[in-house]
């Protein structure tokens, strides 16, 4: 069974520098990027992990690999991790947004849903918390597997508080993941919810 889950954010790219909303667009990692996911791989590796999931989107697939060369593990690919999708607010600046969907930004900035084409964080969790389900299930018979997932800032806050038991699009107790950070998740057997946050946007 899995004894642990490693979430891990991608490394930066030049959206993320310039602020702009990527989604479930395609990105490749900048050098900074490239960088981070080197030196992050390197920690996690110390963390013994057994199985690497990536999501299909470059950016996180490109992290994903420094740990795979790191530590001989094979990466599988699963979508269901991948960003929140942001429809056609994907490229853009939170003011560029405003020039066209000043109500949908104002939900957004208050922790609502905005409405429009962009994803809602309770159905970006469910995805992401149906995937875990999925790969806990898979490794149920590996003796202390440790999974890490690299996945992306949206799907990670909004698939641990689904999974933690708090509808993400009512309440957003989390902060979101920093590029190249990451938490951890422990298992509680026979309690509620089944998984417990050991740790959170560490580096």
């Amino acid at each position: 069974m899995i004894s642990r889950i490693i979430l891990w954010r991608h490394g930066q790219t030049d959206l993320n520098k310039q602020r702009r909303l990527q989604g479930a667009s395609d990105y490749p990692l900048n050098d900074t990027g490239i960088a981070q996911a080197k030196a992050a791989a390197k920690k996690i590796a110390e963390l013994g992990p057994t199985h690497i999931v990536s999501s299909d989107l470059t950016r996180a697939y490109d992290t994903a690999t420094r740990l795979a060369k790191r530590t001989g593990l094979q990466i599988a690919v699963d979508p269901r991790v991948q960003e929140r999708s942001f429809g056609s607010w994907e490229g853009l600046t939170a003011d560029e947004i405003g020039q066209i969907d000043r109500e949908g930004l104002n939900l957004w900035r208050a922790g609502q849903e905005p409405g429009g084409d962009v994803e809602t964080r309770e159905a970006c969790g469910r995805r992401v918390v149906t995937a875990i389900a999925d790969w806990t299930d898979r490794l149920a018979d590996h003796n202390e597997a440790v999974l890490v997932i690299v996945s992306h800032g949206g799907a990670i806050s909004n698939g641990l508080m689904s999974l933690l038991g708090t509808n993400p699009s009512l309440s957003q107790p989390l902060a979101g993941m920093d590029n190249c950070h990451w938490g951890i998740l422990a298992p509680q057997p026979n309690r509620a919810p089944a998984w417990r946050l050991m740790a959170y946007n560490l580096s």
